[in-house]
């Protein structure tokens, strides 16, 4: 009886998350613990909602980042981009390095320029 109870719960959970559409997904971890908590799970369960949960939104994230990134690359000619920028603007560069012995104090301090 208890199982069936457990089983109908989360079906309710499930019925829920999916009914909430992709709003659900971007859910924090607190208001999703929150929800779960009132079907008063296992906390193997809840444990186990939140990690697929985490790994629904990350997976999501990834894929949008994903296809954000391949629309912009097919749209932009970077060879180009570059080329332009080399050819109305001049690059310098200054560079610094200090060499010194560990523990050594300021006065015995190399520098090379």
């Amino acid at each position: 009886m208890a199982q069936d109870d457990l089983k109908s719960k989360a079906g309710d959970f499930l019925k829920g998350v999916i009914g909430g559409g992709l709003g659900s997904i971007f859910l924090t971890e607190e208001s999703l613990r929150k929800a779960v908590t009132d079907f008063k799970l296992p906390k193997e369960i809840l444990s186990g909602l939140l990690e697929g949960a985490n790994k629904t939104k990350r997976d999501l994230v990834q894929t949008i980042s994903q296809e954000v990134v391949d629309k912009i690359m097919k749209q932009v000619d970077v060879k180009a981009l570059i080329n332009e920028f080399a050819a109305e603007n001049e690059i310098e560069l200054d560079i610094k390095i200090k060499v010194h012995p560990k523990g050594a104090s300021s006065k015995t301090k190399k520098k090379l320029t």
